[in-house]
């Protein structure tokens, strides 16, 4: 696995174009997604390289089959197998969802990520005892030699162009994650509506602070309910071994990411309590 799936100008065109799909999409207000009054809604939670059940979600949701189905994907890089010399590899699997979303435009959508966010800002992130920001950016050099810099730049596009949350007519709010309550303070409840700044991004600004909080309150939530008119969270971030789990009276979370991983199937017409949603989550291993 030590050469790309996909050549340097692919990819480029690939990330530029769903960087553009992603800023232009017809149910985008602001950094939010409104999703359709009825339909089927698949959420999905952090993906990180996991081929098998990427393409599972891919055959449960048959978007050709199912032209009123929307697919939600969040954190598509950093895991699955290394490349011959070290290099995270799942640069590819994000250029076939990319491919994915744009065979099937308004179906597919991405949310951001604080693997996404942490990859163009250049943060590190460890784990098993190596920095998954310096895999990834390994594999440009060594897939694309001069052109890495050209293909980085087309995912930065990409990342920036990504909506923050989604939410449904019946109060379901779909966001990566939610402040911790050490940075409510200094959270601005805006970044869903307002125009972002490069300062939204940093380790102080109110778009990383979304994106990484953890172990939320139920305080924390009731607060955000109110400014977002939003009944039930469903989130990613925090892994769940089972593959999804429950935080406070009103936050589900997905976790798609390992072979225990789940994917939750929604009405987009109904409404919805924890327990329902409990109820509905499917083990993406018996998906086949």
């Amino acid at each position: 696995m030590g050469s790309p799936v996909v050549s340097s100008r692919h990819a480029i065109d690939l990330l530029l174009a769903a960087a553009e799909y992603n800023r232009n999409h017809p149910l985008r207000s602001g950094n939010k997604l409104h999703l359709p009054t009825s339909g089927e809604m698949i959420v999905t939670g952090d993906l990180h390289n996991h081929r098998r059940n990427f393409e599972r979600i891919q055959n449960f949701a048959d978007l050709g089959r199912f032209p009123d189905r929307h697919v939600i994907l969040q954190e598509l890089i950093h895991g699955g197998p290394l490349g011959a010399d070290g290099e995270d590899t799942s640069l590819q699997m994000l250029a076939d969802a990319c491919q994915w979303a744009l065979e099937f435009p308004g179906q597919v959508h991405f949310l951001l990520a604080n693997h996404d966010l942490a990859q163009i800002m250049g943060v590190a992130i460890m784990k098993d005892g190596y920095d998954l920001t310096e895999r990834f950016n390994r594999a440009y050099g060594l897939w694309y030699g001069s052109r890495g810099v050209n293909v980085a730049a087309a995912f930065r596009d990409f990342v920036i162009s990504m909506p923050l949350a989604a939410i449904t007519a019946t109060g379901l709010l779909l966001v990566h994650s939610l402040p911790s309550d050490s940075d409510m303070a200094t959270f601005d409840a805006s970044i869903l509506q307002r125009e972002l700044t490069e300062e939204d991004y940093q380790r102080t600004g109110s778009v990383y602070k979304l994106i990484w909080g953890r172990n939320q309150s139920q305080a924390v939530m009731d607060k955000l309910s109110k400014l977002w008119w939003a009944d039930l969270y469903i989130c990613g971030h925090q892994s769940q071994d089972a593959g999804y789990g429950v935080m406070g009276r009103n936050m589900f979370l997905v976790d798609s990411s390992h072979n225990h991983g789940t994917l939750l199937p929604i009405i987009l017409e109904k409404q919805y309590t924890i327990g329902d949603l409990s109820a509905r989550v499917l083990p993406l291993a018996g998906i086949a």
